[in-house]
């Protein structure tokens, strides 16, 4: 019984930490502005930034799996 709350406690923190650090890079692509703060180039940059945050998320998902 012991075992099934460990398996069921590493899953849902292993959950908690994948949504934590997806946030965590979607918030550093933006650097924390709203769309309405930005301006023409800024919206570039922050397009070039989430292109690049996707990137990250699907190489860390992809290490996530391997440990």
């Amino acid at each position: 019984m012991d075992r099934i709350f460990q398996q069921l406690i590493g899953r849902l923190l292993g959950r908690l930490m994948n949504r934590a650090v997806d946030t965590g890079i979607s918030f550093i692509a933006t650097r924390g502005k709203g769309s309405a703060d930005l301006s023409e180039a800024d919206h570039q940059q922050a397009r070039a930034g989430q292109d690049l945050a996707k990137k990250a998320r699907k190489m860390s998902r992809a290490s996530r799996k391997l440990f």
